[in-house]
């Protein structure tokens, strides 16, 4: 049966107010740092990027530097209170990736993201071992990282891609409309404060990089039905690294920040605590 047009016209009407409403819980009305907790940073390319510290307690064993994902930043509610979560027993460093947030550049979907972590690691204390926990397309920026240029204790990947180009699942075609088209551009700008470059490599092959990490630990977190990167992603991820090493497959968890509830958080700073005590 046709759609009538005025049943149309509603249909697009709750769709943009869908929008609308998570746009503005999302980007608009968002937590912010304390003045003393901002944070500026210069890549070594030259990037600008914004971001906070989070200072843990003074038996703090670690710094974590933690990396959000693709049109996300530092102040996305979930990274905010992620970030706050893991400071009652680690520092944090949360920077806005290039092309996100308050940082300047663009993003490049993945190969210039490594500079991004880099700068935020090498802010961090270093009379304490660094921990990188990356989501999404943080969770590839931190692993090309790690395997480049190292200077880190451990690595933890959220739901991160092993590589680009997996434009096989609905979520990964619209991420496809939105990067690679002048209109998806636009409006990521001008909506989600995501900048993205006009000719944009995406997500490397990782292998090479993932197997270097070692002697730091690798730890591989995802959902086996994430609906954007399928298990195939984070068991690929794990076979590539070399010991020590650990997958954490969380079914019913959804996709990057969906994964960071309380007893996530609980668990991976358990662990962190065996793993460099």
């Amino acid at each position: 049966m046709a759609t009538s047009p005025a049943r149309g016209r509603a249909a697009l009407s709750r769709r943009a107010a869908t929008a609308a409403s998570g746009y503005l819980r999302k980007h608009a009305f968002v937590p912010r740092y304390g003045v003393e907790e901002r944070l500026s940073l210069v890549t070594d390319d030259g990037v600008r990027l914004a971001g906070a510290r989070l200072q843990g307690p003074t038996d703090a064993l670690a710094t974590v530097v933690l990396i959000h994902g693709f049109s996300q930043s530092s102040r996305m509610p979930r990274i905010h209170h992620f970030a706050h979560s893991l400071a009652r027993r680690v520092h944090v460093i949360v920077p806005d990736l290039r092309g996100h947030g308050a940082s300047g550049g663009v993003s490049s979907m993945g190969p210039k993201e490594p500079l991004d972590v880099k700068a935020a690691v090498e802010a961090a204390d270093p009379a304490l071992p660094v921990v990188t926990v990356g989501i999404s397309l943080g969770g590839a920026a931190v692993l090309l990282h790690a395997g480049t240029f190292g200077g880190v204790a451990g690595v933890v990947s959220i739901s991160g891609p092993a590589w680009w180009g997996a434009w096989d699942t609905p979520a990964t075609r619209r991420i496809q409309r939105y990067a690679m088209t002048p209109a998806g551009r636009r409006f990521l700008s001008v909506f989600l404060r995501t900048r993205i470059a006009q000719v944009c490599e995406g997500v490397p092959h990782a292998e090479e990089q993932v197997k270097a990490i070692a002697p730091a630990f690798t730890l591989v977190v995802a959902d086996p039905a994430d609906h954007y990167f399928a298990e195939e992603h984070p068991q690929t991820i794990y076979r590539w690294a070399n010991e020590p090493k650990e997958l954490w497959l969380l079914p019913g968890t959804g996709h990057g920040t969906d994964l960071l509830s309380v007893g996530f958080t609980d668990r991976l700073l358990e662990e962190l605590h065996r793993r460099l005590r």
